[in-house]
């Protein structure tokens, strides 16, 4: 399963990752110890995040502050366009407030790479999140997040406390209400060291304090995985646009008083029934994957060079990370989709082209076989360079 998801499996490391998915994943929490000089405590450094902060014009909410003791406006720190005033960033962080960098993946070119390569694994969409805590403070209060999350402490320390799962699995974007929803006992005291790692499923109360003695800084990646129920539905549309009994009407009256309760259940489980047999794994497949697609974050670094690179017998190529790639045949053509983007090729060049696309580590002209000659060969990776398939190793 590493071999498969390797990504996770680095976020994750040294935790087996086929106990995490049998037993953790959407389920319980799990607390991986790890190495300040591991991969993962090296996504962002402090100095990096000070840069952003202060070297470039932020807006709100793409910077946000939170302090769960005294309670922080974007007006304190933002003016009516949305510009946030470094200045004020800094007092209200000296004075306890934690400071949020959102979508830190558009902004961190290695972040970008992580995710992109998570994405592209995992087949769902990704997020990552930045969270720079001064000691002793707390940004939130005890609440529940309605997508799984991948915490990695990069600097400082932080204590987090975890409760229980009072609303099972939210769904997508379900917000949490805290007087609706209050935690239980407490499950869990963790204190995170720079290098450890954090699942917390979602739905899971939880919350957090930056231990005295420093700045306390982690990256949130959020997983946004398809729920079965969103699959259910979108298969139930796709059944009720290819079958109109299943858009007929309520019969007139049904919702009126004296209205017969059984005929109108009977004809409802008629309809389920119908649908069921209609319902296609297939179809709604390549819509959620299309959506996915158009979402996923692509890691273009070098394109623009990989454009003009002269490519010799010793170029050596490979996928490009975090590319998510279909080959498909089409009659007597093949069609290549590259991060939703298809094009169509001539159906002689299939093996070759999967060959390219879907080969793990680098290869060279020459490893792609005999059924091109050279010109042909460079001339195919030239445009699978073009489409963001492949990238030169450098």
């Amino acid at each position: 399963m590493s071999e498969r998801f390797p990504t996770l499996a680095s976020l994750l490391a040294p935790h087996p990752l086929q106990h995490f998915l049998d037993h953790h994943w959407e389920r319980e929490p799990l607390h991986v110890k790890g190495d300040p000089r591991a991969p993962r405590a090296g996504l962002v450094s402090l100095d990096a995040v000070d840069a952003l902060l202060t070297g470039r014009a932020n807006r709100h909410p793409d910077v946000t502050l939170v302090n769960a003791r005294d309670p922080v406006e974007a007006d304190d720190y933002s003016d009516e366009q949305g510009l946030v005033d470094p200045v004020a960033v800094a007092k209200l962080y000296a004075a306890g407030a934690t400071i949020i960098v959102n979508n830190l993946d558009q902004l961190v070119p290695g972040v970008r790479a992580t995710l992109s390569r998570l994405e592209a694994e995992l087949g769902v969409h990704a997020q990552a999140n930045l969270y720079l805590t001064p000691g002793g403070a707390q940004g939130f209060a005890c609440h529940f997040d309605s997508h799984d999350v991948v915490l990695v402490q990069l600097v400082g320390q932080k204590q987090w406390r975890l409760y229980d799962s009072p609303k099972g699995l939210p769904m997508r974007g379900e917000r949490f209400d805290p007087a609706a929803t209050k935690p239980g006992e407490r499950t869990a005291d963790l204190r995170l060291e720079p290098g450890d790692a954090l699942y917390i499923p979602r739905g899971l109360m939880h919350d957090a304090d930056a231990v005295d003695g420093g700045p306390s800084m982690h990256v949130t990646v959020g997983l946004h995985a398809f729920r079965w129920s969103e699959v259910l539905l979108e298969a139930l549309a796709a059944r009720a646009i290819a079958d109109p009994e299943l858009r007929t009407g309520l019969p007139l009256g049904a919702l009126a008083p004296g209205a017969d309760p059984d005929a109108l259940r009977d004809a409802m489980r008629a309809r389920v029934d119908r649908a069921l047999d209609g319902l296609q794994w297939d179809l709604v497949r390549d819509r959620m994957r299309g959506q996915f697609e158009r979402e996923h974050k692509e890691h273009l670094a070098g394109l623009l060079s990989d454009a003009v690179a002269p490519i010799s017998a010793e170029t050596v190529f490979a996928r490009r990370p975090g590319a998510s790639v279909e080959v498909a045949a089409d009659g007597d053509a093949v069609v290549l989709t590259v991060n939703g983007r298809s094009t169509r090729w001539p159906g002689a060049v299939a093996p070759m082209l999967r060959d390219a696309v879907t080969r793990e580590g680098g290869f060279r002209l020459a490893d792609l076989g005999d059924d091109l000659d050279d010109k042909g060969k460079r001339t195919m990776v030239k445009r699978l360079l073009g489409e963001a398939a492949l990238a030169v190793v450098r």
